[in-house]
């Protein structure tokens, strides 16, 4: 993942939607890593890259990182993110 990260670094806000899908699949690739902490931190910027987006992909793929942390609920991190941005995933 630091790759990926490094490369996203270099993205600017013209590019806020294309950041925000590289991080959900980042997102979701660290949940399948066992690393919910780095997956709710990533997910965070996620909505937060996508929060001012109209783009119906950006929004599926937000609830597809939320949908994926619910697995790790007893984790206060992957808590904090689904309490803050839960209900996105009932639009």
């Amino acid at each position: 993942m630091p790759l990926l990260q490094d490369v996203l670094g270099l993205y600017d806000a013209t590019h806020a939607g294309e950041v925000a899908l590289y991080r959900s699949w980042s997102a979701v690739a660290l949940a399948d890593a066992n690393e919910p902490e780095q997956a709710a931190e990533e997910a965070r910027r996620v909505i937060d890259t996508s929060g001012d987006l109209s783009s119906e992909r950006t929004a599926e793929r937000a609830r597809t990182v939320l949908h994926r942390l619910k697995e790790y609920e007893d984790v206060p991190e992957a808590r904090d993110v689904l309490a803050d941005y839960g209900h996105l995933l009932l639009t």
